[in-house]
């Protein structure tokens, strides 16, 4: 069976994590928008890479303040991850309105989620300008998780966290199957 060649898309990268990124200051004004477009770019030091659309209300609080939360999330936020992500929170407040709870933070001023699995608090480092989205590049400046649900050695025990992934538009799937590659 051959390839077919379909209008250039990035769906064929999906499905991906989808996170709450929560942007702001505690105590001023504070945003939180899903996000699947997330990933690792360096180990020395910790960095991580989030693309948000630059007419986002996320965006300008990124630009004014510099900091964010990525909230690693699982399938009993579906819901909450769908409403943050399909409403705007300029001139409303998105955290109340959605009856997310936040966790103080520790090394930023922005809060984390205290229903996600894992709150990374990250401070930008640099960003790069493409098409429509800003891709900010961050330290990571500390890192919780839930440690019923992840193993140091291993990280997420997957029988446990049904980690929250978008395929497209309401869809969502959770990992369903572990695959070990024997050794040889």
């Amino acid at each position: 069976m051959g390839f077919k060649e379909i209008e250039p898309s990035y769906k064929p990268l999906h499905p991906r994590p989808v996170y709450l990124i929560v942007s702001g200051r505690m105590g001023e004004r504070l945003n939180v928008m899903a996000a699947s477009w997330v990933m690792p770019v360096s180990e020395e030091p910790l960095r991580i890479a989030i693309a948000v659309e630059r007419d986002a209300y996320t965006f300008d609080l990124i630009e004014e303040y510099g900091e964010f939360t990525v909230n690693v999330v699982d399938h009993r936020l579906i819901e909450k991850v769908w409403r943050a992500g399909t409403m705007s929170g300029r001139g409303r407040d998105k955290i109340r309105e959605i009856g997310l709870e936040l966790e103080d933070p520790l090394k930023t001023r922005v809060p984390g989620v205290r229903e996600a699995l894992a709150i990374i608090e990250c401070k930008v480092w640099s960003h790069v300008d493409s098409g429509e989205v800003r891709l900010y590049v961050a330290d990571v400046l500390s890192v919780r998780v839930k440690p019923e649900y992840y193993n140091e050695r291993y990280g997420w025990d997957i029988r446990k966290a049904n980690i929250l992934m978008h395929l497209t538009g309401r869809a969502f799937t959770v990992p369903g199957k572990l695959l070990v590659v024997r050794r040889q």
